[in-house]
């Protein structure tokens, strides 16, 4: 080998040895490049992505905000009331104004970038107008229960976010509504000021309620609107959604552009994009990549072989600790934005239970900042100390014990003020096992511990007077009975029911008997004694227990103070109003063992107090057992005696006082029961008015006597027939069409039925009784006033009635002819029927010296024992023909 041809071995070596670093370094580059321009362009898209995650919580916080003022300015109470005050029209407009518009401008203050504020009244109607004025239209989106976010929108060329809160009322029933309208200016400055926006990055904000998009960049300060259906928008609307991500498009000139989507958190609806040219996209990409690749080029061309393959796996290493940190950078950011964003207030704390961090909900719960609590215990911090130590130590028992603990606690907020929470804390473990950190995490339940006694007092107490309701006075009966069991100590129970309730409530009106039980009830309950209870048990009706009392006097002894304070007066509207009250008093054990018995026998003691002329107070008996039972029974009975046909009618002969002549027939009712044979109409008369049925048996009574009537006439006997009418039918705008009904089934001659009413009937409702007594008279019957004298007569409604007749009363009858009373107002009866041109039939004629005394004041007509008792039908006519015989005159 020669000299040339080594030179020429060692160049051609040189070369290919160039050609091979050329060739290894020119590989390398390749392999280099392509990995590291993917792991550029991800971390580049994840860092778009970030950036609008962190432009989307900038978004959410400031609608956020406007949200929490709104709900601030509307749960204001003195604002509160003065609204439901004009809602209740209690004040007028001017008024509410006046009062609230200084109080809503101070509160506007407090506040950033609000516009303007209209509150609507209960019917959505602007009472108050602040700042911008907000366009009619605008005023639509007024919400129930929570704020609602409206926008972004156009007014007075500006970029506006209006935001509606309900103003609740005490209960919970909306009473209004606050629009305020915010400048998104505001929130224009806030992204702008990114650090890293760019002049050529477009943010998208936009709201799927209203579909509307407004346009955020550094060239346009403010805002603008942009129309729908732009092509961003499908992007917009998945971050609406809820979804996150990164994508491109290419638009309609064949420029392509990138857009990373988020949504607002805690913010439904809401989205955020921001829209880059793919071309400022990718150039950030593309200038990472020249410096490694410069530097590869460098090794390469300087023939660093063994250098270039060193970097190579450095460089893997340095990508894959790159992508490590920024896997490990998102974990926590994530992790502190949940320590952040929690609304339960979390602290950190170490193995001595010591704080080491705490997040900003601990801050607006308790009061205290971090560095108030920061190396404090929270035993030293928040909990109740007392004598017998700190109420945490409970806690931290379970701790230890179980390494976590859950339960409600009371805590201490900053300035002293106590409240209820729900603690949670687990210990955090070491390898070795040993608590290494404790997380606590408290939760205010004030609220809900305040509804929960709103909901327990409004299920156990009457939410007119405040008294203990139906439910509790069970619940205490029980318990004082069985007190009373166990130390062998009686218990009286007092009924209490008021007199005259419902004419008050009849006369005044609902409100008023209100306000008069909410009198009562004070009243009584300021005469019980603390440990005693006072119930409502319904309507007009009280309940007292009394417990360890001796014996009956105790029990009589607070009857006579309850019935005393019950004797004044109260004076509602102007209108003096005398309410007494009746007491029924059971005594355990004596008159029963359970609660059930005890109140149906107070009850029972009640109703025999009402009977004995009210306003007095009686002692339960066995008697009072036997009636209720009977009358339980009779009324069971008379609900479907109708229908069993049990009813039966009796008729009284009516003759004419001169010569005795039969002149017609009363109707009068029995109930021939199946067990207690013939019922007198005093007996379950009454009852059936009580339970309603009075207008079935009258309609009954109607039209069975027409019937009978008819054939009376039919078979040559024409006698007018008289029928009474209850209450229900005279009170009824029914009875024209009921009288019609009977004449009609019967075909009985109108002039052959006589309908009867009494005083007191016609009383209660004047007017229309006048009205539709008037209709009935045209179909031809006559009308007859019963009991005449003995109730409250008005001579003024009287000769507006057309009435035909007057009966007087049996108590002005039997008297004569001894008494001189009675005998002066028979007397006057019939001089003022003579005058009024009506007929007179005086009932109760028992003796010859009454009929004589009658003839001679000449009364037209008697009925009575004298003449002849009531009697059925069959016997009515056997009656006829012996009176026809001994009364060939007549």
């Amino acid at each position: 080998m020669n000299l040339a041809y080594s030179i020429r071995l060692q160049r051609r070596i040189r070369i290919y040895a160039t050609i091979g670093i050329l060739l290894t370094g020119l590989l390398v580059a390749i392999a280099t490049a392509i990995p590291l321009y993917h792991d550029a362009h991800d971390r580049a898209a994840t860092a778009y992505v970030e950036d609008a995650r962190a432009r989307a919580r900038s978004a959410g916080q400031f609608i956020g905000k406007a949200h929490d003022i709104a709900r601030q300015i509307a749960s204001r109470s003195g604002i509160r009331d003065q609204l439901e005050a004009y809602n209740r029209w209690e004040i007028d407009r001017s008024e509410l104004v006046e009062y609230s518009a200084p109080r809503i401008r101070d509160a506007l203050s407090q506040g950033r970038n609000i516009a303007g504020l209209v509150r609507l009244d209960k019917g959505n109607d602007p009472v108050i107008e602040i700042g911008q004025q907000i366009p009619a239209s605008l005023l639509q989106i007024a919400s129930s229960k929570e704020p609602v976010a409206c926008g972004p929108l156009r007014i007075d060329d500006k970029i506006m976010l209006l935001v509606s809160a309900p103003v609740l009322s005490r209960d919970g029933a909306r009473a209004g509504t606050d629009i305020l309208s915010f400048e998104m200016a505001a929130l224009d400055e806030l992204l702008n000021n990114e650090p890293k926006g760019e002049h050529n990055t477009r943010q998208l904000l936009f709201n799927s309620t209203d579909q509307a998009v407004v346009e955020f960049n550094r060239l346009t300060p403010g805002g603008r609107l942009l129309d729908a259906g732009q092509p961003e928008q499908a992007f917009l609307e998945r971050a609406a959604g809820g979804m996150t991500g990164l994508d491109g498009f290419e638009r309609s000139d064949g420029s392509a552009s990138m857009v990373a989507y988020a949504p607002l958190p805690e913010m439904p609806g809401w989205g955020l994009a921001l829209v880059t040219p793919a071309r400022a996209f990718d150039t950030p990409v593309l200038f990472r990549l020249a410096s490694p690749l410069l530097m590869i080029t460098l090794l390469v061309l300087g023939g660093a072989w063994l250098t270039a393959r060193a970097i190579r796996p450095v460089a893997d290493k340095v990508v894959q600790q790159s992508r490590k940190l920024g896997e490990m950078s998102e974990s926590m950011a994530l992790a502190a934005s949940v320590f952040e964003g929690s609304p339960q207030a979390v602290l950190i704390l170490d193995a001595t239970h010591h704080i080491l961090e705490t997040n900003e909900a601990c801050h607006t719960i308790t009061g205290f900042g971090l560095v108030e609590l920061r190396g404090r215990t929270m035993s030293q911090a928040l909990c109740i100390n007392t004598d017998e130590g700190s109420m945490c130590n409970e806690l931290w028992r379970g701790v230890d014990e179980a390494g976590e603990w859950h339960g409600e606690v009371r805590l201490m907020r900053r300035y002293g003020e106590t409240f209820p929470a729900w603690c949670s804390i687990n210990a955090v473990l070491d390898d070795s096992g040993k608590p290494r950190h404790y997380i606590a995490m408290l939760s205010d339940i004030s609220d809900k511990k305040q509804a929960e006694d709103r909901i327990r007092h409004l299920a156990q107490h009457d939410p007119l007077t405040g008294l203990p309701n139906r439910s509790l006075l069970a619940d205490r009966l029980e318990h004082a009975l069985e007190r009373g069991r166990r130390s062998e100590s009686r218990v009286a129970l007092l009924f209490i029911d008021l007199d005259r309730f419902k004419h008050v409530n009849d006369s005044l009106g609902h409100p008023v008997g209100d306000r008069l039980l909410q009198e009562v009830a004070h009243r009584l309950h300021s005469t019980v004694r603390q440990q005693d209870t006072l119930a409502r048990q319904g309507g007009d009706e009280f309940v007292v227990i009394i417990e360890d009392v001796e014996g009956p006097d105790d029990a009589a002894r607070v009857a006579v103070k309850l019935l005393a304070t019950l004797e004044s007066p109260v004076t509602l509207d102007g209108h003096e109003i005398f309410v007494g009250g009746s007491i029924g008093i059971s005594i355990f054990p004596s008159d029963g063992d359970s609660s059930e018995a005890l109140l149906r026998c107070a009850d029972s003691a009640m109703y025999e107090a009402k009977e004995q002329g009210r306003s007095t107070y009686r002692f339960y008996t066995a008697e009072q057992t036997r009636i209720s039972r009977e009358r339980f029974e009779l009324e069971s009975g008379l609900r479907r005696a109708i229908e069993r046909d049990e009813l039966r009618l009796f008729y009284q002969p009516q003759a004419a006082c001169a010569n005795g002549q039969l002149v017609g027939v009363e109707a009068l009712v029995r109930w021939q029961h199946p067990e207690r044979g013939l019922v007198p109409p005093d007996r379950f008369i009454p009852l059936a008015e009580e339970i309603g049925l009075i207008g079935q048996i009258g309609e009954w009574v109607l039209n069975t006597a027409c019937a009978q009537a008819r054939q009376w006439a039919q078979a040559g006997h024409p006698l007018r027939v008289a029928v009474n009418l209850s209450s229900h039918q005279v009170s009824q705008d029914k009875l024209f069409d009921t009288v019609k009904g009977a004449l009609n089934r019967s075909g009985l001659a109108p002039s052959l039925l006589e309908l009867e009413i009494t005083e007191g009937h016609v009383l209660k409702r004047v007017e229309e009784c006048i009205v539709e007594l008037h209709r009935v008279k045209t179909l031809g019957v006559s009308l007859a006033i019963d009991d005449f004298g003995t109730g409250y007569s008005s001579l003024s409604y009287l000769k507006r009635l057309p009435v035909d007749r007057l009966k007087i009363d049996r108590s002005f009858v039997e008297g004569i002819p001894d008494d001189h009373d009675d005998i002066s107002i028979v007397a006057t009866i019939l001089s003022m029927a003579r005058n009024l041109g009506m007929g007179v039939i005086a009932e109760g004629v028992e003796t010859p010296a009454q009929i004589e005394h009658l003839v001679a004041a000449r009364c037209g007509e008697y009925q009575g024992y004298l003449l002849g008792k009531p009697m059925p039908p069959d016997a009515l006519q056997d009656w006829m023909d012996r009176h026809r015989a001994s009364h060939p005159d007549a």
